[in-house]
This record gives structure tokens, sequence and C-alpha cells, in this order.
């Protein structure tokens, strides 16, 4: 994988387990593979959850803000695991070819945090394009500790700049921090604490 890498909407689809309508990111404009990935969502009038919040006065809820930095990160922690795999030239693991192998999933929880609200897909999603494992599926990623503040809303119209920086990265969990920009003003902030696990084990 090269550094610095952009990525369309189908391009994100085959990295992150996701789908309608709780896909966040519609576009990445940069990855660089152990250090940052910075992707965008256009908020439109016409997205799901528009209509329910609020009636009165339509505003992006902050927790969908959160689950596109969570994306972002997901995708960010792919290519960094990927290039370690290159760099120690290393096989794939036969369960997820974007993990070493050996990788040890039995540290891993069993549920996500926040209720298990950003644990990606659901069973039977399948990996589409790419490389596969012999599994077929895309890791589950749990985020376990999620710190954030809100500093202004995001209204249909807003598109939204994500930022994410990779703090540390292990083969199964990552430290990640995330700012969230509309036209260069910061919205929103957050540190996410997250952990992957092979849907078979």
């Amino acid at each position: 994988m090269e550094n610095q890498m952009t990525l369309d909407f189908e391009q994100i689809k085959e990295l992150i387990p996701q789908r309608f309508p709780f896909i966040m990111i519609d576009r990445v404009l940069e990855v660089e593979p152990g250090k940052h990935a910075i992707a965008v969502k256009n908020v439109s009038g016409n997205d799901v959850f528009i209509p329910g919040h609020f009636p009165e006065k339509a505003i992006m809820p902050g927790a969908l803000i959160i689950e596109a930095m969570a994306q972002t990160a997901i995708i960010l922690f792919a290519y960094t695991e990927e290039q370690k795999k290159d760099r120690n030239n290393l096989p794939s693991s036969p369960a997820n070819p974007a993990l070493p192998m050996g990788t040890d999933f039995k540290s891993v929880p069993k549920k996500g945090g926040v209720g298990g609200f950003f644990k990606g897909g659901k069973e039977g999603d399948l990996e589409k394009g790419g490389q596969r494992g012999t599994s077929g599926k895309k890791p589950l990623y749990y985020f376990g500790s999620v710190k954030a503040r809100f500093l202004y809303p995001v209204i249909p119209g807003d598109q939204i700049k994500i930022k994410v920086v990779n703090v540390k990265s292990l083969p199964t969990n990552a430290y990640v921090s995330a700012e969230a920009f509309v036209d260069d003003k910061l919205i929103s902030e957050a540190e996410l604490v997250f952990s992957v696990k092979d849907k078979d084990l």
C-alpha cells in the first residue's frame, strides 16, 4: 500500500464493516499509514437521521460525528497494520489479511463500549473486493473508550472534515485522537480506544 492515498466511497466499503445507513464517511482524502487519515462526510437533508434529530431544527447527532471518526480510524488502522506486515515481511493471517500471522485475539473484549454502539457490521457481512481470508469476513472493531467534546452544531449542507491521528497502534488494538472541522472551524474532538477481533474467533 502506498502512503498518502485517497479512497472513494466504494473503496471505503471494502475496508469498513458498516453498511447503509451507517456509513458516515463519503471519501478519504489522505491516509499516511502509522500517522494519520483525513476523511470527509457531506451532511445532507436527505440523511436518514435528519428528520428525527430534530424535527424543528435539523442537527447531525454528536454520536454520528464520533462514528465518522471511528470509521476513519478503522481505515487508518487497516493501512497501518498492512504496512507493518509488509515491513516485517510476515505472511497474512488466514482469518484476516490485514493483520499479521500470529495475532492474538484472546484479550479482545466480547462487547463494545458505549453499549456496543460502535461495533462494526453484523454477522454475515462479507468483504467485497480486495483480498479475502479463509473466512471471507471483515473483522469486528470494538470501541471500548470514547472521550469527546462538541463545540458547534453540524447542519445539512455542512461538509465535515475528519482528521484521525495514530497515538499508539498494536496488532489487536489502537489509541487515536480525532478532530472534526467545518470550514476550518473545529466542531468536535475526541480520543478513541478500540480493539479488533476476527468474526470467527
